[in-house]
Parts: structure tokens; C-alpha cells; sequence
């Protein structure tokens, strides 16, 4: 409860922040459409050859890409802020530190203390896109199914970001975030389109199949009670790795520079 109301009084400080910049309110809003056109364009020239991709029809592609922006938008919003800087700022510079001294958990400081409220605009056109894929309105059982392995993914996400940071306390000048962000791309696609080798990669070792083709799969075939759990149980798996991994790297940690 203390965390949640940390969370709410600095969310409502960003929001402020961002109101006071209109102009790049202005902008921001802008680029989000542009890509988000982009990314409908690529999918209209591929399906204008053919009628399915690896099984996915392009009104099914459509609801994956708006489940991906939404994830990706709530990526940008809550995890980036933090942790895509944790290596230079957080090891190199010492800002880990602060954190340490403050009455609150440093993961929580490092990973969950800032957001951009701006980047949400994606989830809204993110919804958009997919009420304009969905064929027919989903059971109530599928939305919630789809809001479940929504927040198990972004629970994955975090965990990996996590992860990707505590590599910092081993090796500082490590710099991974290039390649998580690539990585990242890939995640945007039905992972049956994949070889094999490339899609139990995105399955196993980078679990990139949650992050859309899971969730979109659940709203439009319905829940299934393996995937959810295997699913739910995979998330708190790798969000205890990480609580254990920044804990053996705090361990490690002297201070800046260390």
C-alpha cells in the first residue's frame, strides 16, 4: 500500500511536468500516430499478397499489433524511464547511492521511481487498433484472460529489464540496451512466423512470446487454462529471479565506480 501510493504521488508529479510542455504534448502525440500508421501500412502491403501469414489473417495481425503497442507503450512509460539509464547513471555516477539512503526499496527506486505519462498515448491508439482487427466482440472470459497474460507480460518485461541491470554491478561499461531494443522489435510479430531456432529463442531464452502473441492469442481463441497458468507461473518465476539477482548485485556493490 505504501508502494501504491509513492507509485500515484509521483505519477501525478510527471503528469504535471508533461502538462507544463505543451508543445511537446503536441509533438509526441503526433509521432505516436505516424508510427502507428506505419506499422498498419506494413501490414496492409503484406496481406495485399496474400490472405494469411503463418496462419494469422490480417484482422488477427492487427489486434497483435494494437496488444503490442499497448505493451510496448506501458514499457516506455513505467520501465524505461529507470532502468534504461540504471548502468551509467545507477553504477557509474553513484545515483544508487541516493536510493540506498532513502526509506524505500532500492528495485523499487531503481526500477519503478519515474514514468512518462506521455508515452500512454500509445496504449490508446494501441486499443484502437484493436477494436478496428476484432471481427466480433470477445466473451467476457477472453478479456480477462487477455488483461491476465497483459500483465504477466509486462511482469516479464520488468523482470528482464531487471535482469539486463544487475549485469551493470558485474560489468558496468556493459552496454546491453541496444540489443534488448532490437530484441524488443521482434516481440511486434506472430512468433509463428519464425524458424524454429529463432522462435524457441523468443520462447525460452528471451520469452518475447508473451509480450503479444500470447495475449493475442487469448482474446481471440478464448482462454485456455494451461496457458494461463503456465503463463501466470512463468512470470513470477522470472520476477523472483530478479528480485534475487539485484539483491546477490547489491551484495556486490561498494558505491559509484565499484
Amino acid at each position: 500500500m505504501k508502494l501504491l501510493r509513492l507509485s500515484a504521488a509521483g505519477f501525478a508529479r510527471s503528469v504535471q511536468a508533461t502538462l507544463a510542455f505543451r508543445v511537446n504534448l503536441l509533438f509526441d502525440v503526433g509521432l505516436s500516430i505516424i508510427g502507428m500508421v506505419a506499422s498498419l501500412a506494413t501490414v496492409f502491403i503484406v496481406y495485399a499478397r496474400t490472405d494469411s501469414l503463418a496462419g494469422w489473417t490480417e484482422a488477427e495481425t492487427y489486434v497483435l499489433i494494437g496488444t503490442f503497442q499497448v505493451l510496448s507503450s506501458l514499457k516506455s512509460t513505467f520501465i524505461d524511464p529507470n532502468l534504461a539509464w540504471f548502468p551509467d547513471n545507477g553504477i557509474r555516477r553513484g545515483m544508487l547511492d541516493t536510493f540506498m539512503l532513502q526509506p524505500a526499496p532500492t528495485l523499487y527506486l531503481a526500477s519503478l521511481g519515474k514514468s512518462t505519462p506521455l508515452s500512454l498515448v500509445q496504449s490508446v491508439l494501441g486499443l484502437g487498433v484493436i477494436a478496428f482487427g476484432l471481427t466480433e466482440l470477445p466473451a467476457p472470459a477472453a478479456i480477462v484472460a487477455w488483461l491476465v497474460t497483459l500483465a504477466a507480460a509486462l511482469t516479464v518485461t520488468w523482470a528482464m529489464g531487471v535482469l539486463l541491470a544487475c549485469l551493470a554491478f558485474w560489468a558496468p561499461r556493459l552496454q546491453l540496451e541496444v540489443f534488448y531494443s532490437s530484441a524488443w522489435q521482434l516481440g511486434g510479430y506472430p512468433t509463428d512466423i519464425y524458424r524454429r531456432p529463432l522462435r524457441l529463442v523468443l520462447t525460452y531464452l528471451l520469452p518475447l512470446t508473451l509480450i503479444a502473441t500470447v495475449p493475442t492469442s487469448t482474446l481471440l481463441d478464448g482462454p485456455r487454462v494451461l496457458v494461463l497458468v503456465s503463463t501466470v507461473v512463468g512470470a513470477g518465476v522470472s520476477c523472483s529471479l530478479a528480485v534475487v539477482c539485484w539483491r546477490l548485485g547489491l551484495r556486490r556493490y561498494t558505491g559509484a565506480t565499484s
